[in-house]
C-alpha cells in the first residue's frame, strides 16, 4: 500500500464526523473523486454510524453544567447592566448606550452557544468511543477501552488502526470460509468420480451376466467338442480332479468345467475358474461345490489360451485370483 493512499485512509473516519480542517478536507476529497473503492469504504461508514446512533443509548452532559453556564452569562449580563446603569441616568438612553446593550447581550448569547456547543461535542465524541468499542467487540477483536480522557486528544492515527483492525478481521474471516469450501468441494468431486467409477464396473459386469444368461438360455444347434484338458490337483490338493472341455456352437465357444474331490467349502468360500492367456487371468465364473463336487460353463471368446485354473476364493466377490490354486490345466 502507498504511503499516500495510507495518510488518506486515516482521514476516513475523521471525515465522516467532520473533524477535518479545510486543507485536510479539501485534499482528502480529491483523493475521494478519483478513487471509487474508497467512496464505498466511505459510504459504508456512514452507514454503520448512522445504525449504531439507533442502538447506543446517548451520554449526558455533566449534571448541573447547563446551570452553571447561564449562571456565568446571566451573571455577566447584570454586571454589564449595572456598569451601564450610571451612564443612562447621566447621558439618558441615547443611540450609543442602546448599541452598547445590545452589543453586550449578542456577546453573552453567543458565549451560551459555545458553551452549550462545547458540551454537545464532548458527549458526541464519547459515544463514538462507546460505538467503536461495541462493534469490535461483535467482531472478535480486542480492543481496549478508551477513557474519556483519551477520547477528547484521540489521534486520526489510532482510529484508522482500529477501523483496519475490523476490515482485517472480516477478511480473514471471509477468506477461511473460502478455504473451507475449497476443500470441501474437492473431496465431494473426489467421492463422486469414484462412484461413477464403480456404476460404470457394475454397469459391465450386469451386461455380461445377461449376456452369458442370454447365451445359456439358447438351445446348441451342431454342438462339436474342440478341446478336452484334463485338470490336476495342487501339491495342496492332490486328489482333487477334473476336466475343462471347449465346446462350439452356433451360438459360439462355451467352456464346460466339471470337478471332483475337492476340498470343502467353509462360510463366503467359492471356487473359481479362470482362462489364463499371455499370463494374464480373464474371470469365467465361480461355482459351489456339494460333497466335493461342482461344474460350470462359461461362454467364452474364440481364441489362443495357455490353461485353465480353478482356485479357492474366499467369496464369490473377485475380479483377480486371491486363493490358493486348486486344479490346472494345461491348453496348449
Amino acid at each position: 500500500m502507498s504511503e499516500r493512499k495510507e495518510s488518506m485512509m486515516e482521514l476516513a473516519e475523521a471525515y465522516v464526523l467532520g473533524g477535518l480542517d479545510e486543507m485536510e478536507k479539501a485534499e482528502y476529497e480529491a483523493y475521494l473523486y478519483e478513487n471509487t473503492e474508497e467512496q464505498q469504504r466511505i459510504t459504508e461508514l456512514r452507514d454503520t454510524t448512522g445504525m449504531l446512533a439507533l442502538a447506543v443509548k446517548p451520554a449526558a452532559p455533566p449534571a448541573g453544567m447547563k446551570s452553571r453556564i447561564l449562571a456565568n452569562v446571566l451573571g455577566s449580563s447584570g454586571a454589564s447592566n449595572r456598569t451601564t446603569e450610571p451612564a443612562n441616568e447621566q447621558q439618558g438612553h441615547g443611540p450609543e448606550v442602546l448599541l452598547e446593550q445590545a452589543r453586550q447581550t449578542i456577546e453573552a448569547d453567543s458565549s451560551r452557544r459555545a458553551a452549550e456547543e462545547n458540551v454537545s461535542q464532548k458527549a458526541d465524541v464519547v459515544s463514538l468511543s462507546e460505538r467503536a468499542q461495541n462493534r469490535t467487540a461483535a467482531l472478535g477483536a480486542e480492543v481496549a477501552p478508551l477513557s474519556k480522557a483519551q477520547t477528547d486528544i484521540e489521534p486520526r492515527s489510532a482510529k484508522a488502526r482500529i477501523s483496519r483492525s475490523l476490515w482485517a478481521g472480516a477478511a480473514t474471516l471471509m477468506a477461511a470460509a473460502a478455504v473451507i469450501l475449497a476443500i470441501y468441494s474437492g473431496q465431494l468431486r473426489s467421492e463422486m468420480n469414484e462412484m461413477r467409477s464403480n456404476l460404470t464396473a457394475m454397469e459391465q459386469r450386469t451386461s455380461d451376466m445377461q449376456q452369458q444368461l442370454a447365451a445359456v438360455n439358447e438351445p446348441a444347434v451342431g454342438a462339436q467338442v474342440d478341446r478336452t484338458v484334463a485338470l490336476v490337483g495342487s501339491e495342496d490338493d492332490p486328489n482333487a480332479s477334473g476336466m475343462a472341455a471347449m465346446v462350439q456352437d452356433d451360438t459360439g465357444t462355451r467352456l464346460v468345467v466339471q470337478a471332483s474331490d475337492l476340498p470343502a467349502l467353509s462360510g463366503s468360500e467359492a471356487y473359481q475358474v479362470w482362462l489364463i492367456k499371455d499370463g494374464q487371468p480373464i474371470n469365467a465364473g465361480t461355482f459351489l461345490s456339494g460333497d466335493g463336487k461342482g461344474a460350470l460353463t462359461y461362454t467364452m471368446e474364440p481364441g489362443d489360451y495357455d490353461m485353465v485354473a480353478i482356485t479357492l476364493e474366499p467369496d464369490a466377490e473377485g475380479d483377480q485370483p486371491r486363493g490358493r490354486m486348486v486344479l490346472t490345466g494345461a491348453l496348449t
